[in-house]
């Protein structure tokens, strides 16, 4: 009985490592269910998808430009991808 609660208390800690990344947390859950020392080992080598370090830059306080959508930091004056001035109400 606690090997099998240790290895759901482990499916679920891949799960929400995965989701921390923006991964998907149940399809995670299910593959540490299944080989959890290889998706442990797994989903902490690799790196977040391009929608979590944008979920990540916005919760830091980052603003797309509204010119080129490129994530800029919200106090900026003109935009470091596009160059282009941005309004004291937009930046």
């Amino acid at each position: 009985m606690e090997l099998l609660i240790f290895w759901l208390v482990l499916g679920v800690i891949v799960a929400l490592i995965a989701r921390s990344k923006g991964r998907s947390g149940f399809g995670w859950f299910i593959y540490g269910l299944l080989i959890w020392p290889i998706a442990l080992v797994h989903i902490l080598l690799i790196g977040r998808t391009p929608k979590g370090e944008e979920k990540r830059a916005i919760a830091q306080g980052r603003i797309p430009c509204p010119y080129c959508a490129e994530l800029i930091k919200s106090e900026a004056k003109v935009c470091p991808h596009c160059q282009r001035e941005l309004a004291a109400n937009e930046g």
